[in-house]
């Protein structure tokens, strides 16, 4: 009798270890898609937010910025790497600008073309540089200078 009580003790345990007890629902794949999303978050979070408010139709310092910065395939391999890159380009007819650029111009008071904004995680400024002329390397290493704030 005493083994008996033992062998279905055992099986009982067997049958909860082995998942049975569950209804045949695993548990551990939803505790592992709920711990991967934190850590891809937390990856991209590192990342340095940037804004540049051009106007690459109409102001030739910003069409100087574009071709010997923005469009370089080391600027893309940095933006690719370690930004969250905005260009808000504004159209030399005011008309035909977003509302949703309309807003951001207002929020960070641009009055000057070209001008790119560090920001830090919830949108404040860090600093920004207006105007153009520095080569690739010296605006990769002045929002670098920020990584402290990520």
């Amino acid at each position: 009798m005493k083994n008996l009580l033992l062998l279905a003790a055992l099986l009982g345990g067997l049958y909860l270890v082995l998942g049975r007890g569950t209804g045949g629902k695993e548990e551990m794949s939803h505790y592992a898609l709920e711990e991967a999303t934190p850590a891809r978050q937390a990856s991209a979070d590192k990342r340095i937010r940037v804004i540049l408010f051009t106007g690459t139709e109409w102001c030739p310092a910003c069409s100087h910025l574009d071709s010997s910065v923005i469009t370089t395939a080391a600027w893309q391999e940095f933006v690719k790497g370690e930004l969250v890159f905005q260009k808000v380009d504004v159209p030399s007819d005011r008309s035909r600008l977003r509302d949703t650029d309309r807003t951001l111009i207002s929020r960070y008071g641009i009055s000057g073309y070209p001008t790119m904004i560090v920001l830090d995680r919830r949108g404040k400024e860090l600093s920004r540089q207006v105007g153009s002329g520095a080569p690739v390397e010296n605006y990769k290493e002045w929002i670098r200078r920020h990584t402290k704030y990520y």
